[in-house]
């Protein structure tokens, strides 16, 4: 009889890739053999059920998972404050003495950044030229943050973030220690970003007056795509999906029973835009910052997770919320044994 770590390579790999990340991490623990079956670059996020990331309180992140029903408490970095979320399992974390540095919880790796003092002194030279200072130190914070590839993975990766003052985008690369300013498109005025991705090979804006750019990094300047001929009610979700890149925003008003969600697929190539009726065999899970996709199979079951729907928070009856691009329902999605949930966040664990 063949023993458990004398498993044949190929079940075993069969096996890992059915795990859900939690009996991944575990599958891994047991030897030698079934580690080297399920190395970490295999793991397929998107097929994989999410999280919500409860809160972070005394250097404790709570988890629950709904597809399992269960909470899982990580322990994080000392002294340190959750600030956003970030693709690929990572979460952006600031320090007291207002540094910044990206987390992953799962394989406990920490990334220091670069300060954002410099960044900042860099953004006021042109106003210091004029006279004027408008944007302090005090005031400058990372809003959003876009990975290239997981640190966990890859020694060669890119950040990119978006921080309060002008022109609030810059970009680190592995490596360097310090940010690169990036300018604003020709000829468009300065405006707030909403929403930041890394989609296709490219970083990708989404800014207040609906006007798609992307990063040019050689010429370290962002480029306009596209803007987008709708007025958005809600806040817009720039998020991937099934190899597209979508954009997804909440149209009229639960109370007057007119709400739906409209949702816009995005050519960068030809600079155009179509409306989507349909998510098919996946679903979206949007954050203000942060948002992604999940995508169904007929091998893989995900208890709790419906296809073709948005999950998303409403912030005006603090619940998260199905909504089915189907039909247009729109249904409370909540468990009463999690404390907080109304302040949860969608998190897609990786490595």
């Amino acid at each position: 009889m063949v023993s458990w770590e004398e498993l044949p390579q190929e079940i075993l790999e069969l096996i890992a890739g059915r795990l859900a990340i939690e009996d991944f991490v575990a599958f891994r623990g047991v030897c030698t053999s079934w580690r080297s079956a399920a190395p970490k670059e295999t793991y397929r996020t998107k097929s994989k059920a999410p999280w919500l990331l409860i809160s972070i309180l005394d250097q404790v992140a709570e988890f629950f998972s709904p597809s399992r029903g269960s909470t899982y408490r990580v322990p994080v970095l000392d002294s340190c404050v959750a600030k956003t979320l970030s693709p690929l399992g990572w979460i952006n974390m600031s320090t007291r003495d207002h540094r910044y540095r990206i987390f992953n919880p799962l394989s406990s790796v920490s990334i220091e950044l670069p300060v954002l003092e410099k960044l900042c002194h860099q953004s006021r030279l042109g106003d210091e030229l004029v006279g004027l200072e408008r944007y302090r130190w005090a005031y400058h914070g990372i809003g959003m943050i876009a990975l290239s590839s997981s640190p966990s993975l890859s020694r060669s990766y890119t950040v990119m973030i978006s921080y309060d003052g002008a022109p609030g985008l810059a970009f680190h690369r592995s490596g360097e220690d310090a940010w690169t300013v990036v300018s604003q498109a020709e000829h468009l005025p300065c405006s707030t970003v909403l929403q930041l991705v890394y989609y296709d090979g490219l970083f990708v804006a989404l800014d207040l007056h609906n006007q798609i750019m992307t990063l040019d990094e050689r010429e370290r300047r962002m480029q306009l795509r596209l803007v987008l001929g709708q007025i958005f009610l809600g806040w817009p979700y720039l998020v991937e999906c099934c190899g597209s890149l979508l954009v997804a925003s909440k149209k009229g008003y639960r109370t007057l029973n007119d709400f739906r969600f409209t949702v816009f697929e995005l050519d960068l190539e030809e600079g155009t835009h179509k409306e989507v009726k349909s998510l098919g065999n996946a679903s979206l899970f949007l954050n203000t910052n942060f948002s992604f996709s999940v995508e169904f199979n007929a091998e893989i079951c995900l208890p709790g997770i419906k296809p073709n729907c948005i999950y998303f928070p409403d912030y005006f009856v603090k619940k998260i919320c199905c909504y089915s691009m189907e039909d247009g329902k729109v249904e409370t999605y909540s468990d009463a044994s999690v404390v907080y949930f109304h302040r949860a966040v969608w998190f897609q664990p990786g490595f």
